[in-house]
């Protein structure tokens, strides 16, 4: 009987002393971006939306010019997305990072604990 009681008391203090090493740990401060309203997000400057596509009916100086305001909206388009990724680049990078090393910190955490159990 003692004998299975060993191991189950090595078990808890393992795991309290654990705890006790991983609430030691200090904890990252919060971003200051967390505290940023929604309202901060930029949104496009490009102008009004071209209406909707003039037909065949129409004159070729009216579809011309609504193919030149729809080419224009698109670029601004295109332009204000490409500067919101190169702003965001930094940023994806170290989330990926730190994706990356909590994984990895996750894995050695659970290897350790295998390896703990003798498994």
């Amino acid at each position: 009987m003692i004998h299975r009681v060993v191991p189950a008391i090595a078990a808890v203090a393992f795991t309290a002393v654990a705890a006790s090493a991983m609430a030691q740990t200090t904890a990252p401060a919060a971003p200051a971006a967390s505290t940023a309203s929604p309202a901060a997000v930029p949104k496009p400057e490009c102008g009004a939306k071209p209406g909707e596509y003039p037909g065949n009916l129409a004159s070729e100086n009216v579809r011309r010019a609504w193919q030149k305001d729809f080419v224009a909206y698109i670029d601004c388009l295109k332009k204000f997305v490409e500067e919101q990724q190169a702003l965001a680049e930094p940023h994806v990078k170290a989330s990926n990072a730190a994706i990356s090393e909590y994984n990895e910190s996750v894995k050695s955490y659970n290897d350790q604990i295998q390896k703990a159990k003798g498994g």
